[in-house]
């Protein structure tokens, strides 16, 4: 695939740089979630965690409550 010469006052791979930004932008948006604007609700988005992510949460949030009370009974 050969590109002709490019066209008069357009630097050479302006064209590409021009591609380059947009597939960038692409995928910059898409990492972020999609959304080309803020979300209705005051501009935050909403959380959304899968079975697997609550799961690991309450496991840590257990951790932790079993850590505190037994420090606490340690010191009691």
């Amino acid at each position: 695939m050969t590109q002709g010469p490019p066209h008069p006052g357009q630097p050479p791979g302006s064209a590409d740089d021009s591609r380059a930004e947009q597939v960038l932008s692409q995928a910059l948006k898409a990492m972020a979630g999609g959304q080309a604007s803020p979300s209705g609700t005051g501009g935050r988005a909403s959380l959304r965690l899968s079975t697997a992510q609550l799961v690991l949460l309450a496991a840590i949030v257990g951790l932790l409550v079993g850590i505190g009370a037994g420090l606490l009974s340690l010191l009691l």
